[in-house]
């Protein structure tokens, strides 16, 4: 492969790029708390020739659980919720596991995935084009209370009871979500864009579609892949098929094909509804290695935003989970998936460095592998 022999990281990543068909990625590298690389590769959107840059906003997918963990913990400094009380009293509807005798749930639970609520993720929820018009809090209700409509028994809580055990959970998140906006006594959009992205100058960031002009966010693509002659091809929604097609025939350029999705709106927003660009995630970045610091202030205080970064659990739960951020390879950080976009950003508080990665392609595993390569090579030629 073109990109194993690169000399170069501006020779590796289009190489990379063309290998795994990416067709647009930013990327952002924070080095001893300075940025030393900002740059887009590939489009924003393929069929309009449209450049992907530094500042083209797009869909980051559960980065987005992070940054509701600021808002958490913000509403938390202001004394208007408790990290480990009942989360019922804090909303306007009741979640009780029915497995669990009635245990509570906190903040700090949904928090660290341990909340004993199931992953829920069904995409046919999404509404194509615009913000959900389902309101949050009924998306929720009719899943976890016994008068919903999709409560199923209470088919979406796990068997074991809360603290018990971690379970990555994007309904968990929604609840979180749906705690902020009832304690905050605004939606969530609000608040994140008020109290985070307005005082780190994330000028391109927003919870809500309806913030941006038509094109305005990346296009969001799916690749096709085809053995030559056959007609046998594959997307991601044939993980099996499309890995061996292109572990075992690698196919040319002329044997893929992009298919563009539309932007989404999820009723259960806060799980991973943030648009954003790499230079503003970069900024996010370097905040969280300046203890929170922002233009004019704090994102938190100090007790808090130590709260955040330390880890959370006993070693015999995981060893890795801090407040929505998780650690991976060292590093403390999140990352994101959805139909059509794949992103990264992780940092390492110890040395001030942090990296983005935004890619607008839907990951499968030679993508996740490509994602891995991106990172070691940043680490060989932007951070030593």
């Amino acid at each position: 492969m073109r990109s194993e022999s690169a000399q170069t990281f501006a020779d590796f990543v289009p190489a990379l790029m063309e290998e795994e068909a990416i067709p647009g990625m930013a990327v952002a590298v924070v080095r001893d708390h300075q940025v030393v690389h900002m740059q887009g590769y590939g489009f924003a959107d393929v069929k309009a020739r449209k450049p992907m840059t530094a500042d083209t906003p797009m869909n980051i997918a559960s980065i987005s659980k992070p940054i509701l963990g600021i808002v958490l913990l913000q509403l938390h400094d202001k004394g208007l919720l408790d990290l480990d009380a009942d989360i019922n009293a804090m909303l306007p509807f009741r979640v009780n596991n029915p497995n669990a005798d009635g245990q509570p749930i906190s903040i700090r639970q949904l928090a660290t995935h341990t909340s004993g609520i199931a992953d829920f993720y069904v995409v046919s929820d999404y509404q194509k084009g615009a913000d959900s018009p389902t309101p949050l809090v009924d998306h929720l209700r009719g899943l976890l209370t016994p008068e919903g409509a999709r409560y199923e028994g209470g088919a979406h809580y796990l068997k074991t009871a809360p603290g018990a055990e971690r379970e990555y959970s994007n309904l968990g998140a929604g609840v979180a979500g749906a705690v902020a906006e009832t304690v905050g006594r605004a939606p969530l959009a609000a608040l994140a864009r008020t109290n985070v992205f307005e005082p780190l100058g994330m000028t391109n960031s927003s919870w809500l579609l309806a913030d941006y002009g038509p094109g305005e966010l990346a296009t969001r693509y799916d690749v096709v892949q085809c053995l030559p002659l056959t007609g046998l091809c594959a997307d991601t929604e044939q993980p099996k098929r499309n890995f061996l097609i292109r572990k075992i025939f690698r196919p040319a350029s002329s044997d893929r094909r992009l298919e563009a999705y539309p932007q989404f709106g999820n009723p259960n927003y806060p799980d991973g509804g943030v648009n954003a660009s790499a230079r503003d995630l970069a900024l996010l970045a370097q905040s969280m290695l300046a203890g929170g610091k922002t233009r004019s202030g704090h994102l938190l205080s100090t007790a808090s935003f130590d709260e955040m970064l330390k880890l959370q659990l006993p070693p015999s739960i995981d060893d890795r989970q801090r407040f929505f951020w998780r650690d991976r390879n060292g590093l403390i950080g999140h990352a994101g998936s959805d139909q059509g976009v794949y992103t990264s950003l992780y940092f390492d508080p110890a040395k001030g460095n942090a990296v983005i990665v935004l890619m607008n392609r839907t990951p499968d595993l030679q993508t996740e592998n490509a994602m891995a390569r991106l990172f070691d090579r940043i680490s060989q030629d932007l951070l030593r």
